[in-house]
Order: C-alpha cells, then structure tokens, then sequence
C-alpha cells in the first residue's frame, strides 16, 4: 500500500509540475491573474456549496438507505457526483442556448437533451447496479 501511495503522489507532483509548466508557457503573463482568481473561485465553490451538498446528500441517503446495502448506497452516491459533475459541464453550453450564441455554429449540440440522456443513462445503470447488489446479499443471506 505504502509503495502504491508513493507511486500516486509521485505522478501528481510530475502532473503538477507539468501543468505549471504548460501554464507559464502557454498563458500570457497580463492573464495570469484571471486564472489565478477563477482557481480561487472554483476552491471556494469546491468548499462551500459542493462539499456540503454531497455532505447532506450522504447523510439523507445512508438514513434513507435502510433497504440498501451500504453498497447500493454507494453505487447511488457515484451516480450523484457523476450527475451532477456532468450537470455542471453541460450548464454553459445550455445556458449559451439560451442566450443565443453571437455565432450558432458554436454551440451545435442539443445540450440540454444530451443531458438528460446522460442522466437517464446514470438512472438505468445505478438500477441495475443496485440490484445486482440487492440479489447478490440476497444470495448470501
């Protein structure tokens, strides 16, 4: 465990590294403080709301979840934070839409339907997740 744990911190000082790298060569210096302000901006959002929503969402479903294995629970947390990063994603392009893009060849996707495909998709494989969970504790207890 200690060797696998030496290897991960390894990587994410080379990624690191590399990214500080990219950013002092790629970003000219007159927009460093825009990015520097927008990291800041996603820590505190980090922080401040995300965090304790997942908080509060896994208080409610582990009290909720007196029907569900803790790894069903598990498995419908997953598709939360898998939903709701995507949610997130797609926010701009939806919203763009419904500004009206200055050129309509930019957002040439449907976003708001894709998202809800991609929630779909979240809903029917969390499903079938959870209840091949349900019948293999079934099958043991």
């Amino acid at each position: 465990m200690r060797a696998a744990r030496a290897v991960l911190i390894a990587i994410g000082v080379v990624l690191t590294g590399v990214g500080a790298v990219v950013f002092v060569a790629g970003v000219p210096v007159r927009q460093w403080p825009g990015v520097l302000l927008w990291l800041a901006g996603a820590v505190v959002l980090h922080d401040a709301v995300f965090a304790p929503l997942v908080l509060l969402g896994t208080r409610l479903l582990r009290r909720a979840g007196g029907r569900l294995s803790w790894g069903g629970v598990a498995a419908v947390q997953v598709a939360l934070v898998v939903g709701g990063a995507l949610t997130l994603i797609a926010f701009p392009g939806i919203r763009s839409q419904q500004l009206g893009a200055r050129n309509p060849s930019v957002l040439v996707f449907p976003y708001g339907l894709h998202l809800a495909l991609a929630w779909a998709a979240i809903g029917i494989v969390t499903a079938v997740v959870v209840v091949a969970i349900g019948l293999r504790r079934a099958r043991r207890g």
